[in-house]
């Protein structure tokens, strides 16, 4: 069972209640005076930039994990005869 889905998916869970907290703090939803007003704009920023973060790489790597499998052998075509051209002539 791969199992990497499911944590990716939990991670944009947290990532997307981190973003909510964020939009929160922002816009000073119930926090009307409990909370100076730079402190919030700064936390409540540093939240959404780090949730918006969180689900960009989240996304990233189940684009990466539904794609093609790019890691080979390292080994191409053309290491079978080191490079050089077999000539008939």
């Amino acid at each position: 069972m791969n199992i990497q889905p499911v944590l990716t998916l939990l991670s944009m869970a947290t990532a997307s209640l981190i973003l909510l907290i964020g939009i929160v703090l922002l816009t000073g939803l119930f926090l009307p005076g409990q909370i100076p007003e730079n402190y919030r704009y700064t936390l409540g920023g540093m939240m959404t930039a780090y949730a918006l973060y969180r689900i960009i790489t989240a996304v990233s790597r189940l684009k990466r994990a539904d794609g093609p499998d790019t890691r080979g052998s390292g080994e191409s075509d053309d290491d079978e005869n080191d490079g050089h051209r077999d000539s008939d002539a």
